[in-house]
Parts: structure tokens; C-alpha cells; sequence
């Protein structure tokens, strides 16, 4: 069961990714009339609203604060122009894999809401207004659902930041899958909602990364009692950067 959670996770992400972000540029490559681009210009508005939400409440969730949150209907210049950003306050000690979440947060979250807005839409049971309702939410958060370049570079800045770190993060990501493919197979784990499987991956990642700390720890002070030279550089190798940057980045999405 969770084998095919997997695979069609790892299958449904990159598709929606790639649907979408073609459905968006299909649609506002084309004139619609005044009309037309108003109604289109509200239901993405709506969509990056829900973007940058996403964006945000992942930068909380992986331990990335966020000064700047905002959202705009209309541009610099007074026309209709749906955008928005958010800005960490430290963005020199966002690690790849934080960097990486937040920085696909609106289609790791998206994908989600976007099948149970479906299942609202096409629900009987439902009032006919709610489902209209859903199923216009579900067109806006399509639309909006694929990571800007803003949000890529973020990604690209984490990795070259700290490579190091970040190949040591895709070890223990790797290390996370496998264990939980295991323990999920043995015990014949079934979840009633399917992103549950998710919070294993989580409890593993989290285990084997403080795991690895405390090993680390009790190897270093075993070195420092034998009178081994202390590596305090050796030590904090995969720990996260705590130095004030030069100068500013801000990424914006």
C-alpha cells in the first residue's frame, strides 16, 4: 500500500507540476476580452493566495521565519496583475532540503487540496453552490500550483550554499524512504487518508538526523577525553550555518 502511495506520489507531482504551469501559460497568453481577463485575473488571484499561504506555512512548519508576506492584485502601475512574495529573514542558513520544501511548498500542499476540492466538486451530497464554488478553488489552485523562478532559485542558492550538507540531507532522505518502505511492508500499515504515510518518512528523518548528532556528540567527547586534537570544524560539518551573511538575499516567489 504505501509502496504505491510512493508511486504515485513520485508519478502525480511532477505531472501536476508541469500541467499546470503549461494550463497557465496557455491561459494568460491569450486576450480574453475585459471582461474575460477580469474574471481570469480573480480566479488567480485567489490561486496565489492560496501560493504564497503555502509558501509561508511550510517556512514555518521547516524552521524558515518569513519577515515579508504579501499579496497584490493589481501592480506597481495600477493594472490588474496577481502576484505575491514572501522573504526569509535568514536566508544564508536555509539548508537544501528547507529550501527545497519551501520552495515547492504550493505543489506539495496544492496537489492535496486540489484532490479534496475534487472530491467536494463531485460529491452529490454536496449543494450545487459549494460545489461550483470548489470547483472553481480547485481551477485557481491549478493554475498557480507550479513553483516561480524566484521560488527555484531558492533551491539552487540552499544546494550551493552548503553542498555538503545538502548531499547529507539527500542521505538521510534516502535512508528515511527505505526504512519506511520496510516497517510499512513488515507490520501491514494502512492509513485511512494516504499523506499519513508522510509522517513516517518524517519520524524516520528526524530519528536518524538526532541519532547521528548524538553519535557525533558522544565521538567527539570519547576524542576530547583521550586527548585526541579537538575538530570543532569536523564536529559541526552537517550541522546548519549560524553566521551573519555579507550581504542580502531575498528570495521572493
Amino acid at each position: 500500500m504505501f509502496g504505491q502511495v510512493l508511486l504515485i506520489s513520485l508519478a502525480i507531482f511532477p505531472f501536476m507540476y508541469f500541467l499546470g504551469f503549461i494550463v497557465e501559460m496557455a491561459l494568460f497568453s491569450r486576450d480574453m476580452g475585459r471582461a474575460g481577463n477580469t474574471i481570469k485575473n480573480l480566479v488567480f488571484f485567489v490561486g496565489v493566495i492560496v501560493h504564497e499561504a503555502s509558501h509561508y506555512s511550510m517556512s514555518a512548519l521547516v524552521g524558515v521565519p518569513a519577515h515579508e508576506f504579501s499579496v497584490k492584485y493589481r501592480s506597481k502601475y495600477g493594472d490588474a496583475s496577481p502576484s505575491g512574495s514572501i522573504r526569509p529573514k535568514n536566508p544564508y542558513q536555509i539548508t537544501l532540503l528547507q529550501g527545497f520544501l519551501v520552495s515547492f511548498a504550493p505543489l506539495l500542499i496544492g496537489v492535496w487540496i486540489i484532490y479534496y476540492l475534487l472530491m467536494v466538486a463531485f460529491n452529490p451530497f454536496f449543494d450545487p453552490v459549494i460545489r461550483v464554488i470548489a470547483g472553481i478553488c480547485c481551477f485557481s489552485v491549478f493554475i498557480t500550483i507550479s513553483p516561480s523562478r524566484g521560488d527555484l532559485s531558492m533551491v539552487k542558492f540552499s544546494l550551493q550554499n552548503d553542498p555538503t550538507h545538502g548531499c547529507y540531507q539527500l542521505f538521510l532522505v534516502g535512508l528515511s524512504f527505505l526504512f519506511s518502505l520496510l516497517v510499512v511492508g513488515i507490520y501491514n500499515i494502512i492509513f485511512p487518508v494516504e499523506f499519513l504515510y508522510y509522517f513516517i518518512i518524517i519520524g524516520f528523518y528526524l530519528g536518524l538526523k538526532y541519532s547521528f548528532i548524538m553519535i557525533r556528540w558522544a565521538v567527539n567527547k570519547l576524542r576530547f577525553r583521550s586527548d585526541v586534537p579537538h575538530s570543532a570544524a569536523g564536529y559541526r560539518r552537517y550541522a546548519r550555518r549560524r553566521y551573519k551573511p555579507k550581504s542580502s538575499y531575498g528570495g521572493q516567489s
